[in-house]
């Protein structure tokens, strides 16, 4: 599974900037379990993006009622 590419400072950094930005503070508590929870998504988005996907598929079914 690929690594995260941003260090622990950084996504700490960028969780702290990204909630004042929105109005949503983190409580001091919490933020070591939401930057784990960003590392794993991280990991998951670069693993999707990792996989190539043919520009000329079929990506989802159409149904017609």
């Amino acid at each position: 599974m690929p690594d995260c590419k941003i260090s622990p400072d950084e996504l700490e950094h960028y969780l702290l900037e990204t909630s004042a930005v929105v109005g949503l503070p983190v409580a001091e508590e919490y933020v070591a379990g939401v930057k784990k929870y960003l590392q794993t998504s991280l990991r998951m988005a670069a693993a999707l993006e990792a996989v190539p996907l043919p520009m000329d598929g079929d990506f989802a079914p159409i149904f017609h009622a």
